[in-house]
This record gives structure tokens, C-alpha cells and sequence, in this order.
């Protein structure tokens, strides 16, 4: 259903003629100007602010990147590894996780090092690095020579120290925010600590192809083969898109998953009917990405991580992710439903919600969805391990996640995570406790009153080269959010039912034909809305490509 927006929520930005000027200026078109425009970019602006924006070269932004004084420390202990040295590599069960997983693997494979990884549990283990795993890393028969953790360990200091008592290098590569003393490994390479912004804005697996980068281990070629990976987790890990590193990494790595596309991948990609030359941000984070986080989500990692190291039939493995994934949306709804109705019929808990048969792997997405669907804080809870609860918080502008748990980091198990989504564990003998604490600072939490901005633009006057042209801002995301059009409302609505059910419609506004996806009841509407929002997109069809625009919201007067 497409929902309605009052117009006092919304930053209408109407150009003027001097986007012309702007446009000559900075050799493009007239909408892309105006794009830039409201992003603070004029005719005044810095050389280096354009550069930011218009197409992002990664080599050269990448010397802008601080990885902190960690980095130098693990190129020296990564160059001493040897042909037949063993590495074990310990990740995070998340794309991030499993991404970066997969590229340290393939690095030090590069090095004809003997190499295996560990992926804990989310639901039996949970977040981080494990003491008990350390113990039968050290305790193995086969002799770990290094140990690299990634997208995680930051904060696990007692697993360090026992790693380097059982005479193992421990060498992290990491993006989360730390609390109190940071990790005992030998090398700790987190730009949260002590790197630069471009540095901190990067995803765990951001942060190792950077340094691998930087510190020149591996041939330009190589890596950029492998930038199909880190695109899939910075888009996945949801990191700020207004940096040019992310954007110029995004952007090559599609290009590379084009060209050289993983055979896991590949077969992914077919199971869903998706054609590998058209694969963009959208296809990646609405259906790639969802099925790869399925895996850790509902059963192991190890599914998704059979897609980048196939042993068995590569068609068979896509197809079990891809079913794993309608499983999970079906959990999903029937756990959105449940905290919906929880929240209308309960007046105690409208942050907090706890389900004693939810399965927790799920609960960050469903999360994801209610706090941007409602526009509130909210934390989903079900039973994890025997006698420990686990949660996921997530915040909308304004509100800061990492913040409220700091406040009851005293009666949390473990947590972690970053200002707009968090996750922890707790005993179950403090849940309520805990709960009501919770449900107190999310109550009590100012959700920022900003507008959304808004470029005022007739369908009439944007075609497909002004819109390919004006994707030089992207790849859009996180701090760089995707064009949002307003159009006004000059009459009676023009529209009529599209598809076989006539569930979606086509509002006919200026001559151009906007699509409405599940529209079917502004059909048979009596209000009169005073606009509307849509967004522009390039449809491929049978091997053309034209330009789309998609209806977002409704636009009415008053509140």
C-alpha cells in the first residue's frame, strides 16, 4: 500500500534558472545540478567537494583513507607468513562477515598459506570472538600460525589474551565501536580507534580491502576482482553512502561482479531469475543480499560461504539459500503482525517487544522494518541460549543506539553496534529488569524532527540520459539517499488498474506515466492529494533499457 505523507514533513527544493549556469559550469545536466545543488554543492564550491560527489575515483580517494597506526603493524605480520602456514580465519555470521571472511581467506590462499575459517553460531553462540573457540583453535592437532579475525574482536580481549598465551599472532580487522580497553591482539586494525572519517565510515570488510590496498598486498588487478565482495558488504552493513570510498567501491565492485561473476554468485543470480549485466544496488540489497543473510539468520553461515567456496552442486546450494529466504520473509510477516498487535494492545511495552517462539536470527531485519515503517526505537527479544535473552535495537535520525545500551551496559551479558542499530544479550534472571529500563529511554527518546528533502521536478521534463547522468551521484544509500521527486497535484487523479489482479495502477501526471506498486486503493480514493513523491529508475527489458518512475508516497495537505 503506498502511504501518505503530509506535506509539512517534506523539504520541497525548487531550482531556479541558475541551475542552467550551474549545469554549464560543472558540464552536466540541468537535474543533475539541481541534485547537487541540495547537497550544498554550487557554483562556489570546492574542486575537492565536486570530486567527492561526481564519480568518486577510488585510487585516488583511497590514499584519503586512515586506517590507524594498526595497519602497519599487521602488514608487518601478514608479510612474514610463509608458503604452508596455517590460517584461521573468524568471522562474523552477517554479509559483512562472511565477505570479509571470504577475502582474507582468498588473500592468504594467495599466499599458498594453508587455510580454514570459523563462523560461530548466531543462535547457540552469538556475536564476537569466542573464548571456548580460541581454546580449540589452540588445542587442535593442526598448528595455527595466525589467527585473523574479522568484523568482530575488537572488543573481546580475554579471547585475545588467549590466543597469544597459546603462542598464536592474532591480527583484526574490524569496524565496530569500542568501549573501555580495545582488544590485546598484536594487530588491531579499526579506524574506529584511532583512524581518519573516511576510515570510520568504512564496513569490516571496507577496512581489509583498504589495507590490503594501502599496504600493496596483493596485485591492483587482484583486488579489484575482489571489490564484488566488499561492494556486497558495504551495501549490506548499511555504512554512510555520502562517503566517496563507499560510493567508488559500490560502484566497481557491480562492475567487477559484472564482468567476473563468482560462480556461486552466478547461480544465485539465476535461481532468481536475475540477468548478471544488469545486477545494481537495488537487485543486491532486495534479493541477493537477503538470501545470503539468511543463511546465519535460520542455520549456518557455512551455507552462504559454500556459494564463494563451492564444493557440491553450486545450482543445489543457491537453490537451498533461496529457499532459506522465502522461509525467513514468512517468519518475518508473521512476526511483524505479532509486534503490531502487541504494540496497539499493550500499554506497558510499545518500544519493547519479546517473543518467547520468535527466532532470534530474524529480529534485526524485522527491527529494520518497524522503526522505518513507524519512525520509532524499537527492540525485538527472544530466548537465545539456555537462560539468556538476546535483542536487537534499532533507531531512527536522531536517537542513538550505542548510547541507550551504554546506559545499562552494567546488567547486559554482552552488546555492541553502531549509533542506528545495536544488538545485546541478557540473563534471563534480568530481562525485566532490563526491559523496563529500556522501554523507559526508548519512551523518552527525541526522534529527530528533520524533513525529508525533496527535488520539486515534472516527469514531463526528466528523460533516461538525464537520469544516467545524474547516477554519477550514487550509488545511493545511507547519507545519500536515493532522488525523491514531488510533482503537484493539478486536478482529479489520472489513473487506472495495471496488472493481472489490477493490484498496482499508472497515474498519468504531464504527460508521463508514474506506476503505483499495490495502488489499487487510491482507485477508488475521495480525498484529493496535493502532490505526489516518486522516484526515478532504469528498467531492463529484453536487452533495452529504459527510464521508470515509481510512485513512493501520496502527498496531502495538513497533518
Amino acid at each position: 500500500m503506498i502511504p501518505s505523507c503530509p506535506e509539512e514533513k517534506l523539504k520541497v527544493w525548487a531550482p531556479d534558472g541558475s541551475m542552467e549556469h550551474l549545469a554549464r559550469k560543472l558540464n552536466c545536466s540541468s537535474f543533475m545540478a539541481s541534485l547537487l545543488w541540495m547537497r550544498g554543492i554550487d557554483e562556489g564550491a570546492a574542486q575537492s567537494d565536486r570530486k567527492k560527489w561526481i564519480n568518486p575515483d577510488l585510487a585516488a580517494w583511497l590514499d584519503s583513507v586512515d586506517l590507524g597506526e594498526g595497519s602497519q603493524k599487521a602488514r608487518d605480520i601478514w608479510s612474514g607468513l610463509k608458503e604452508g602456514d596455517n590460517v584461521v580465519v573468524y568471522g562474523d555470521y552477517d554479509v559483512d562477515g562472511i565477505s570479509s571472511t571470504t577475502f582474507m581467506m582468498e588473500l592468504a590462499l594467495m599466499k599458498k598459506a594453508r587455510v580454514r575459517y570459523y563462523i560461530p553460531h548466531r543462535y547457540n553462540q552469538g556475536y564476537g570472538l569466542h573464548q571456548s573457540v580460541v581454546k580449540a583453535i589452540a588445542g587442535a592437532g593442526r598448528k595455527c600460525d595466525l589467527l585473523v579475525v574479522v568484523d568482530c574482536g575488537t572488543q573481546n580481549r580475554d579471547a585475545a589474551l588467549n590466543a597469544k598465551a597459546a603462542g598464536i599472532p592474532v591480527v583484526i580487522f574490524d569496524h565496530h565501536l569500542t568501549q573501555g580497553h580495545p582488544t590485546a591482539g598484536d594487530a588491531l586494525v579499526n579506524p574506529q580507534v584511532d583512524g581518519n572519517k573516511l576510515g570510520k565510515q568504512l564496513c569490516a570488510a571496507g577496512v581489509a580491502w583498504c589495507w590490503a590496498g594501502k599496504n600493496g598486498m596483493a596485485p591492483q588487478d587482484w583486488l579489484l576482482k575482489r571489490l564484488d565482495l566488499t561492494a556486497l558488504a558495504t551495501l549490506a552493513d548499511c555504512v554512510p553512502m555520502s562517503s566517496p570510498v563507499n560510493r567508488a567501491i559500490v560502484r566497481e565492485g557491480i562492475a567487477s561482479m559484472r564482468r567476473y561473476p563468482r560462480k556461486g554468485l552466478l547461480a544465485l543470480m539465476r535461481g532468481m531469475d536475475l540477468d548478471p549485466q544488469s545486477i545494481d544496488t537495488d537487485s543486491l540489497t532486495m534479493r541477493i543480499i537477503p538470501c545470503l543473510n539468511a543463511a546465519g539468520r535460520l542455520e549456518l553461515a557455512d551455507l552462504a560461504m559454500n556459494l564463494f567456496f563451492p564444493k557440491d552442486d553450486v545450482e543445489e546450494q543457491a537453490q537451498k539459500l533461496i529457499n532459506l529466504n522465502r522461509r525467513r520473509r514468512d517468519i518475518s510477516a508473521r512476526i511483524i503482525n505479532d509486534v503490531y498487535s502487541g504494540i496497539s494492545s499493550n500499554d506497558r511495552y510499545r518500544h519493547v517487544l519479546f517473543g518467547r517462539d520468535w527466532p532470534a536470527g530474524v529480529l534485526s531485519s524485522v527491527a529494520s522494518h518497524v522503526c522505518a515503517e513507524r519512525d520509532v526505537p524499537i527492540v525485538l527479544a527472544a530466548p537465545a541460549q539456555p537462560q539468556l535473552i538476546r535483542g536487537t535495537l534499532r533507531v531512527p535520525n536522531g536517537v542513538d543506539a550505542e548510547a541507550i545500551l551504554a546506559a545499562i551496559s552494567d546488567d547486559l551479558a554482552s552488546w555492541g553496534g553502531h549509533r542506528m542499530a545495536a544488538g545485546f544479550s541478557v540473563s534471563g534472571d534480568k530481562w525485566a529488569e532490563v526491559r523496563d529500563r529500556l522501554e523507559e529511554l526508548l519512551s523518552n527518546a527525541k526522534v529527530s524532527d528533520d524533513k525529508e528533502d525533496i527535488l520539486y521536478w515534472s516527469p514531463a521534463e526528466l528523460d533516461l540520459n538525464a537520469w544516467k547522468d545524474a547516477e554519477r551521484l550514487g550509488p545511493f544509500g545511507v547519507d545519500n539517499p536515493h532522488p525523491k521527486l514531488f510533482c503537484s497535484n493539478k486536478g482529479e487523479i489520472n489513473a487506472e488498474p495495471l496488472g493481472k489482479k489490477g493490484n498496482h495502477i499508472k497515474i498519468f501526471v504531464d504527460g508521463r506515466e508514474i506506476l503505483g506498486f499495490s495502488g489499487e486503493h487510491l482507485l477508488n480514493s475521495d480525498f484529493s492529494p496535493s502532490g505526489w513523491v516518486y522516484r526515478p529508475r532504469v528498467n531492463f527489458w529484453r536487452f533495452s533499457e529504459s527510464l521508470q518512475l515509481v510512485l513512493e508516497k501520496v502527498v496531502v495537505s495538513g497533518s
